[in-house]
């Protein structure tokens, strides 16, 4: 009877550990603007990046031709209203984490940056990717996740 009640106990509690855990999908993006040139970090958990973009960080160039065209479809910013070309400066991993960095150049006088940042919440529904400014001076902050990937903030 003893043996029948742990056994009952330790599958309950496995049950309740399988139905509590999740895994939990966020990416973070950092904005910064430093003479004319708008910056941007995006760091996200490695194997999450290499799902979405179908490509393994082992393989660099392959890795970076795949990241640039996913980050291109994935990150739209817009300057004072006016859509900026990025450009793909290339990656770097650590351990569990990948960055991908960007910019864009000639950029003049910042008074509201709107970004959309859909990367990886297709391949994630609970994706969330919280993206951060740090403009002039001024730290704002907003979170991009499915239904609501756009953000605007004003400086």
């Amino acid at each position: 009877m003893k043996n029948l009640k742990l056994i009952i106990l330790l599958f309950t509690i496995g049950l309740c550990g399988f139905a509590f855990s999740q895994d939990f999908h966020a990416s973070t993006t950092k904005v910064e603007f430093e003479n004319g040139t708008l910056k941007l970090t995006a760091k996200f958990f490695t194997s999450d990046l290499e799902t979405a973009v179908g490509a393994s960080v082992n393989s660099k160039d392959s890795f970076d031709n795949k990241a640039r065209a996913y980050a291109n479809s994935n990150l739209v910013v817009r300057v004072n209203g006016t859509v900026v070309s990025l450009t793909y400066v290339g990656s770097q991993t650590n351990d569990k984490s990948t960055r991908l960095y960007l910019k864009a150049d000639n950029i003049k006088d910042i008074k509201e940056i709107e970004i959309k940042n859909s990367m990886l919440i297709s391949s994630f529904s609970d994706q969330q990717n919280l993206v951060t400014f740090d403009v002039n001076g001024v730290r704002k902050s907003f979170t991009a996740k499915k239904g609501n990937e756009t953000g605007k903030v004003i400086f």
